[in-house]
């Protein structure tokens, strides 16, 4: 028997508490915890598995798929969680949990761990959620798993399909085909099963599995196919059940609601089929197809399964007869009538040959599976009696298929050539494109802006007019044009994130990877790290001279000047602004000054405060740079503080300087970090005579969008075009936090389709998506602060929705990371001595001796081998959370060296760590969200107070504020969700603010209010009992 959920911690801890080994890959429960049977001795094995949902996106479409995993121990088990847990896995919120994660990849991960893994395709046919599903799946199993497709041998075939049905796809031959379902009640235990003839054990269970041999596999026992609740097509509101050749003859469209009907596993079935006769399958192993022995006692009674008259009948006949297996498949009728009833002895038999009635199941609807007519059994018995009656007789024996199968693949056949014969028409039609070259995809005003090479420029870039495609673009003209070298670019960006997506932009375009990567791109602080360890000996630093991040300067501060942790934050924003030039130099700020050279380091605002003051004061440093950049290029212009604005004047200080800038000012949000949108609006008169080119057309947002926006803003759409006219913005009130984050988690769910059969089941959603929405990585919720993740994140969880949250401040910028981060710094240093003061910042006891071993072992490890070796020797196990510590290494990993790693601790933003190839709802900040794109989004809590932010200040920029919400509506192109709640609670503190002003600020024509439905609380059936309980 398989444990299930070995992935849930609170599920696998207990199977540890209640289980022992066996030795041979198996586990018995603990004496103390076992039943007695009334049978035998209780001494059932039990197989570590777990089942996992994948939902991510292939080949533009969202893939929704189980599979199955087995592991032969708890070493095993958890190795593979580790892995899911790495890559952002939130294995506590179910216990079937759900990864934004290639079943393909999962299946690589479940193989990397132990090749003695075994990995089962769940349900293959079940519509929402399956390997062949109609709604998501693929089809066939090579397009699911591509090049690990060899690695397959075993199907699940699920409760709505038996053997013949998969018999008829050959595609499927070289599998073995399993029948399993889950426990949802003990009771239903064994309802489909395998019969195994090998030993004990887990390796001669998955031989047999993968080699399929019918000595050691014998085959199956599975429920009528018909009983499962997706077999045939159909809409179960509308009472409108068909089987596949009714669906075509309907053209798939419910005659009620004229919605497409849901597509059942038969259907799904002959589409992929590609025989007619299943006896052509090789390797056919035997099947036996039962009814529970309730539903027919039950049936005979003439009462429901869960009355207490039949719990008494089945108790009575497994008493008298034995195993309900055994009673279903193997006792002779002779006996079971003697011992029971004449009636039942009919039932079994007449289940056993196949003649039966069948109502089947269809668009969630279970099927109804029947041995009598109604009233027959009263007939029946009474053919024993004085007045004798006719026997009743028996219906006719259900064959394997049960309908024309040429005939509807004949249809389908027909359908198929009708559709390509009209695709074929409308393609000769069609006028074909040439192929385009490197710039035919740029529009009139980007080739405008591209075009001009010679002088300084400015590109006005409003959201989604494509600025990163214009800035690439021009950079890619000159290299292809000869006009310039790639070694005398610099194009400089705000995030690593851009960074790289502009490394990845310019290799495309440019089409050689080694030019490509001549030029330089980096972040303004990157940037000034590569001129400093280029001039550190200027400031009187060494070759490996240390970076002080913005976590650890308050605590040099506080021990420096002997203050309290508050004064300390606050005198170093003033070295800040003193480094930004907006501040005059004090005697605090000489005295860090001269603390930063003991210790042989730089901080962040170094890194733009000390090039300025080198190119300022040093000529040759200059005109060095001068010579070896003749292109600069910057990206988000907007966002520019003025050390920053200073040092680009100082590369770029002429007229006629080849500076191309981008920005918009109506995105400047991060005026708290000094940042100045009047740099942009003054560029002309730096560069008097500079081109000027405005962008737009928005390639994002829908123009209802962008006008919304506009409004926030104070403004008209102004010179902006959408692609689209697009839908109304949908604003929404609710009663409290908690609730709004129950809205926004039943929308998601909704437009999704459904992330879980309960979700579908409950009714949530019907399983149909949003034509908008193509996965769960299209949609982000951003919010104005972090705390109001907790809410939201809770409503996710409780709905089983992948998420991951990114803010502002990466998580390895907090502690306990910044402790550690300080530590791998001291052990980089020179010496014991230049490292013994951050030793006393972080308060870690290090003898020379141990500063001796970890600098030996630096040498000789790799950076990721280095810090696990450092979190051993000076951490306890308890230190770091497991996910978040799993991460940091994953983060090491990727680096050459620890200096480089330790290069990105510090200069690595929140945006840094979103990840868009997960399949997961992004949940971030509004300001770390700035650069990114979805098609709908979310921006909970649109109330004073909060936008604006004012709850625990008195001063607040409104108009940068206004910025910030024009950023986040911006970031949607299709669908936009502005909610807010009339009370929430904020860090256990409850406030009841008022909606807030910049709503209405947006005109009436332009959203759409709505209304907050009470709805019933999802009640999940057969809720499973313990196992062990």
């Amino acid at each position: 028997m398989g444990t299930g959920d070995f992935t849930h911690p609170g599920w696998l801890a207990e199977l540890k508490e209640k289980t022992d080994p066996d030795g041979n890959g198996l586990f018995k429960l603990k004496k103390e915890y076992r039943l007695d049977s009334p049978f035998a001795e209780n001494d059932t094995r039990f197989l570590l598995t777990t089942e996992i949902s994948n939902i991510y996106k292939r080949g533009g479409k969202v893939r929704k798929v189980h599979n199955v995993v087995m592991v032969s121990d708890f070493e095993e088990a958890e190795k593979i969680n580790r892995r899911l847990v790495n890559l952002g896995g939130n294995l506590t919120s179910d216990g079937r949990p759900i990864l934004g994660l290639d079943s393909r990849d999962l299946l690589e991960i479940v193989l990397d761990c132990n090749e003695n893994n075994y990995f089962i395709p769940a349900h293959i046919w079940t519509p929402w959620f399956s390997m062949l599903g109609s709604k998501s799946g693929f089809d066939s199993l090579e397009e699911c798993f591509a090049d690990l497709s060899p690695h397959i041998h075993t199907i699940e075939t699920g409760l709505s399909t038996d053997p013949p049905m998969n018999w008829l796809c050959s595609f499927l031959d070289g599998v073995t085909l399993v029948s399993n379902s889950d426990a949802h009640s003990p009771e239903r235990l064994g309802r489909n099963a395998n019969i195994f003839s090998t030993d004990l054990s887990y390796h001669a269970i998955t031989e047999a599995l993968r080699d399929g041999d019918p000595e050691k596999y014998l085959g199956t026992i599975d429920m009528f196919p018909q009983e499962g609740k997706y077999h045939y097509d159909g809409h179960r509101k509308c009472n409108v059940c068909w089987d596949p050749a009714e669906t075509l003859r309907n053209n798939y469209l419910c005659p009620a609601c004229k919605r497409p009907v849901t597509v059942g596993v038969m259907n799904r079935v002959i589409h992929l089929s590609d025989r007619e006769d299943i006896s052509e399958r090789p390797n056919r192993l035997p099947f036996r197809s039962i009814i529970p022995l309730k539903e027919m006692l039950a049936e005979i009674a003439g009462v429901g399964v869960k009355s207490k008259k039949v719990e008494a009948d089945y108790f009575q006949t497994v008493r008298k007869l034995g195993k309900e297996l055994d009673i279903l498949l193997e006792i002779p009728e002779e006996e079971i009538e003697a011992k029971t009833s004449k009636t039942l002895a009919e039932a079994i038999r007449r289940m056993r040959n196949r003649e039966i009635y069948i109502q089947e199941g269809y668009d969630g609807e279970y099927g109804v599976i029947s041995v009598f007519r109604p009233g027959e059994t009263k007939n029946f018995e009474a053919t024993g009696t004085l007045f004798q009656v006719q026997k009743p007789a028996s219906p006719e024996k259900r064959a394997l298929i049960n309908f024309d199968l040429k005939g509807i693949q004949k249809l389908l056949l027909q359908k198929e050539q009708i559709e390509n014969l009209v695709a074929e028409k409308s393609e000769n039609y069609s006028v074909k494109n040439a192929d385009e070259k490197t710039f035919a995809g740029l529009n009139p005003e980007q080739f405008a802006a591209v075009e001009q090479t010679e002088g300084p420029s400015l590109i006005i870039a409003g959201p989604g007019t494509g600025k990163t495609k214009t800035l690439t673009g021009k950079i890619a003209w000159l290299v292809g044009n000869h006009m310039a070298r790639p070694e005398e670019i610099l194009a400089i960006t705000f995030t690593n994130k851009a960074a790289d997506e502009l490394r990845e932009r310019l290799e495309s375009l440019i089409k050689n990877k080694t030019k490509a990567n001549e030029i330089t791109v980096a972040t303004f602080h990157a940037f000034g790290l590569s001129v400093l360890k280029e001039f550190y000996h200027r400031f009187q630093r060494s070759e490996n001279f240390i970076l002080i991040d913005e976590a650890l300067r308050p605590d040099i501060i506080r021990s420096l000047f002997n203050i309290k942790s508050g004064e300390a934050k606050k005198l170093a924003s003033e070295i800040s602004e003193i480094k930004n030039g907006t501040k005059p130099e004090t005697p605090s700020f000489e005295k860090y000054e001269e603390e930063l050279q003991k210790l042989d380091a730089f901080d962040l605002d170094d890194l733009i405060a000390k090039p300025l003051q080198l190119f300022t004061e040093n000529e040759d440093a200059r005109a060095l740079y001068h010579q070896r950049f003749s292109y600069i290029f910057v990206d988000e212009y907007q966002d520019t503080n003025h050390a920053q604005y200073q040092l680009l004047r100082q590369l770029a200080p002429y007229a006629t300087s080849n500076l191309c800038v981008v920005g918009d000012a109506n995105q400047s949000v991060y005026g708290f970090r000094g940042a100045n949108a009047t740099y942009i609006q003054r560029f002309a008169e730096d560069y008097p005579g500079a081109g000027v080119f405005r962008l737009t057309r928005s390639y994002r947002c829908s123009q209802t969008i962008l006008s919304a926006s506009a409004n926030v803003l104070n403004h008209d759409s102004g010179f902006l075009e959408g692609l689209t006219e697009g839908v109304q913005v949908s604003i929404s009130e609710q009663p409290t936090g908690a609730a709004e984050a129950e809205f926004i988690a039943r929308q998601v769910v909704e437009l999704v389709g459904g992330v879980s059969f309960f979700s579908i089941d409950s009714e949530v959603t019907k399983g149909d998506k949003n034509d908008t929405i193509g996965s769960l990585s299209d949609l982000a919720i951003l919010c104005r602060t972090r705390n109001q993740f907790e809410a939201i994140t809770k409503a996710l969880r409780d709905h089983h929705v992948p998420y991951q949250e990114v803010g502002t401040i990466p998580f390895f910028r907090e502690e306990p990371f910044r402790s550690f981060t300080g530590l791998l710094e001291a052990f980089s240093m020179k010496s014991y001595k230049q490292a013994l003061p951050l030793f006393s910042l972080k308060k870690q006891t290090v003898t020379d001796s141990q500063f001796e071993w970890a600098q030996q072992k630096m040498l000789e490890l790799k950076p990721v081998l280095f810090i696990e070796w450092v979190k051993k020797q000076f951490f306890s196990k308890e230190t770091f959370k497991e996910a978040e510590w799993e991460r940091f290494c994953i983060l090491a990993g990727e680096m050459d060296s620890l200096r480089a790693f330790l290069d990105f601790l510090a200069l690595g933003a929140g945006a840094d760590m979103h990840n868009h190839r997960m399949e997961a709802v992004s949940l971030m900040t509004l300001h770390a969200s700035k650069g990114l794109e979805f098609e709908c989004v979310f921006i909970p809590g649109c109330e004073k107070g909060l936008l604006p932010y004012n709850l625990y200040k008195t001063e607040v920029d409104v108009d940068e504020e206004k910025r910030l919400l024009y950023v986040g509506m911006t970031r949607a192109k299709k669908l936009l969700y502005l909610t807010s709640a009339r009370s929430r609670t904020l860090r256990g503190r409850r406030f009841q603010l008022p909606k807030s002003p910049f709503l209405q600020s947006i005109q009436q024509e332009l959203i759409q209010q709505i209304k907050n439905k009470p709805h019933k609380k999802p009640v999940e059936k057969d809720n499973q009992l313990s196992l062990f309980d």
